[in-house]
């Protein structure tokens, strides 16, 4: 009887939170963070394609290599040949600016997705979590109404009245950047990482520069950038929902995501990364 009670009270509260959780998910918000999303996603993705010519990466990763490692069941998808993968990258580059400027947006958003997926699955010695985040973002984007304003669409398309978002394309990708902060500081319990690897390895090529390596040859500094990065991961979620404690939570993302692209050059994620947690803020920020 108590058991029935209770699946009984359950269904009641959720029949009576259910409307109003769709009311304010369908709640119309203003569009302004998410075209900034749109702007800084196209904006940074067209940067990298520009870094894989001008640092020869695309023959040295796909052209150049006579094996390429498949994925489980993906053994079908080859580099393009001759020039094909130059084209592709150029490709990705054009469909990063439509992206940005909100041109076509749902075809450029579709046909990147499926591009930059398609380099991913190529080798899998090549894989980067980066990555994989990034075709996340690309596919969420297919569906939000990011070109709703300040774009060409909104510009030269059907006049809207109302050119406002519905709430839940805010929050689908504040519950992806969640999910992308709170995984990361899962992974980070183990015990290499606690034991402050592998830091202490990246941290040592690190000990001859001239303004902090002082510090980077302590055998502290292991410790306190791997304990820093895991409370981190695991409590800035939380305290980017939190209005008050937003802005410092975001600082901290600001000094944690320029010490790495500083320290570690590791390529656009931190300001993919950065860029996409302003949408954390109020919808009109």
């Amino acid at each position: 009887w108590l058991s029935l009670r209770c699946e009984a009270s359950d269904s009641e509260l959720f029949a009576a939170g259910w409307p109003r959780l769709r009311s304010s998910l369908l709640r119309p918000v203003d569009p302004a963070s998410l075209v900034f999303i749109r702007i800084a996603f196209g904006a940074i993705l067209f940067w990298e394609t520009l870094r894989y010519f001008q640092n020869g990466w695309i023959a040295r990763y796909w052209i150049d290599p006579v094996f390429h490692f498949a994925y489980l069941g993906f053994a079908w998808v080859k580099p393009w040949p001759g020039v094909g993968m130059y084209a592709h990258l150029a490709a990705l580059g054009a469909l990063a600016i439509l992206i940005a400027v909100g041109l076509a947006y749902r075809v450029a958003t579709v046909l990147f997705f499926l591009g930059f997926t398609y380099l991913f699955l190529l080798d899998q010695a090549r894989y980067l979590n980066h990555f994989y985040f990034l075709i996340l973002v690309s596919f969420l984007l297919i569906f939000v109404p990011a070109n709703r304003a300040f774009s060409l669409d909104a510009r030269f398309g059907p006049k809207r009245t109302d050119r406002r978002v519905p709430a839940w394309s805010i929050w689908i990708l504040r519950f992806q950047l969640l999910v992308l902060y709170g995984f990361a500081g899962i992974a980070k319990l183990n015990g290499d990482w606690l034991r402050g690897e592998p830091l202490r390895a990246w941290l040592a090529p690190l000990s001859q520069h001239r303004v902090v390596g002082a510090f980077f040859q302590s055998e502290a500094a292991p410790y306190l950038l791997s304990y820093g990065g895991l409370l981190l991961d695991l409590l800035v979620g939380p305290a980017l929902l939190w209005r008050r404690t937003r802005p410092w939570a975001f600082l901290a993302l600001v000094a944690f995501h320029s010490m790495n692209g500083w320290l570690f050059q590791i390529g656009i994620f931190p300001w993919i990364a950065l860029a996409c947690s302003t949408i954390f803020f109020e919808p009109d920020w």
